[in-house]
């Protein structure tokens, strides 16, 4: 088997480079077309000529080419597809299944977020109705060499995506004012930003492991009339809740103007 990547920047790169740090991928199975030269040797893997020739070599595509740039390439390796047949992914923003299958009646679509570059995505996958089980179960097992990874119906890609694919941002924004209020406490600038990190890490990390409710774990932090509730008091006086959920709701909007 052969897994071909059209494009290795940096999501795709990170993809790729976690599936061989896995061994899920061997380095002698993957190869890489990239218009960057040297892209390939960077993962110690072969490299194309093109992107046909790549289609044509390969069980597996991955298209990691920005979504503007997918008709073009899709046309570009028609014919190799169609004579290679092989399973198609298409980590492309906003291209529905419809795009991909005229070209690859086998397309998934891939939706990882920047969390793969160190290992802890959150990847959702649609497939369409021709992809059997057994490839299926490849793409799970390739989606979980980078993090978490789930089944989803196309019709909620863009929820997912926004509070995925958008929301790190929003989290990035949490971290760093938890920092700069710790700052303003009196620590230094770095040990604060560690501090807020590592905690916002184990408390994810606490939610995933326990299954337990995230409200019964407010519950077991705050005490009665204690730090913790006046600080959750706070929160809800200036609107955190509200601000958070407008955040998720406003990015899927704008998902939705964007998709029209």
């Amino acid at each position: 088997m052969r897994f071909g990547f059209i494009g290795a920047g940096v999501m795709a790169g990170a993809m790729l480079e976690s599936a061989l740090r896995a061994g899920y991928i061997q380095p002698e199975q993957a190869l890489v077309y990239d218009k960057i030269p040297g892209t390939a040797e960077r993962f110690g893997v072969s490299a194309a000529a093109s992107a046909s020739a790549l289609a044509l070599q390969c069980d597996i595509v991955q298209l990691g080419t920005k979504p503007q740039d997918q008709p073009a390439l899709l046309e570009e390796i028609r014919d190799a597809l169609a004579t290679k047949d092989p399973l198609v992914l298409s980590i492309a923003a906003g291209v529905p299944l419809e795009k991909l299958t005229p070209y690859a009646p086998r397309a998934v679509r891939l939706v990882p977020n920047i969390n793969a570059t160190v290992g802890q995505a959150m990847t959702a996958w649609c497939a369409a109705p021709g992809v059997p089980p057994e490839e299926l179960a490849f793409v799970k097992g390739y989606c979980e060499c980078f993090g978490r990874a789930v089944p989803l119906e196309e019709k909620h890609v863009s929820a997912f995506f926004v509070l995925s694919g958008s929301a790190p941002a929003f989290v990035y924004l949490f971290i760093d004012e938890l920092a700069r209020a710790g700052v303003a406490a009196g620590l230094p600038k770095a040990l604060a930003l560690e501090i807020a990190a590592q905690t916002a890490l184990g408390s994810a990390a606490q939610i995933q492991r326990s299954g337990t409710h995230p409200y019964e774990l407010i519950d077991r932090v705050c005490s009665p009339g204690g730090i913790t509730i006046a600080g959750i008091n706070a929160l809800r006086e200036h609107g955190f809740e509200h601000a958070v959920s407008q955040a998720v709701l406003a990015a899927w909007r704008r998902d939705q103007e964007l998709g029209k």
